[in-house]
């Protein structure tokens, strides 16, 4: 087996671990943890954390795009290494992202008494119920807003090259 090989299989056991981890705290620690009293104390409350979050989703994806379609393993390893560990963050912030929108989702097994206290899932469908529209509603405005602003960015950078004078050849 190459190293090449191993490390990409390390890399699939790493990726799988970690929607397995991602899973258990969302399941055993944070439903009470993120839409109770840091929700409430957000500015906005939850619909501002929601808000937070959906705007934050386009960033953290924009971020891991521009690092990781800069990896090229086979002919520049050391380059790639150094893009994989900028992306650390931008993984990070996907994770805590994750958790945050999978904690407010109302489960569908499990509705004890827990569930409908505060800051549980149940209790944040029934106060808050439009928490997921705002989520959904902000992502995509963002999302638009920065493909949008690229588009123009690019459109400019264009004209702008087209209207240079001509290099003289000699």
């Amino acid at each position: 087996m190459t190293w090449d090989a191993a490390l990409r299989w390390l890399v699939h056991i790493t990726v799988f671990l970690e929607m397995i981890g991602l899973c258990l705290v969302t399941i055993f620690w944070a439903r009470n943890q993120v839409w109770g009293s840091p929700a409430l104390a957000w500015p906005g409350g939850p619909y501002g954390l929601a808000a937070t979050a959906g705007l934050l989703v386009p960033l953290t994806i924009a971020a891991l795009v521009v690092t990781l379609t800069r990896v090229n393993w086979p002919e520049d390893k050391v380059g790639s290494l150094k893009w994989i560990a900028a992306s650390l963050p931008g993984q990070a912030m996907a994770a805590l992202l994750a958790v945050v929108l999978f904690t407010a989702m109302r489960p569908r097994r499990g509705r004890g008494l827990d569930c409908y206290s505060e800051g549980g899932a149940c209790w944040l469908r029934e106060e808050y119920p439009y928490v997921w529209a705002v989520i959904w509603g902000t992502a995509l405005l963002a999302g638009a807003a920065g493909l949008g602003a690229r588009f123009v960015y690019r459109r400019r950078r264009a004209a702008i090259g087209a209207d240079s004078p001509a290099q003289p050849t000699t």
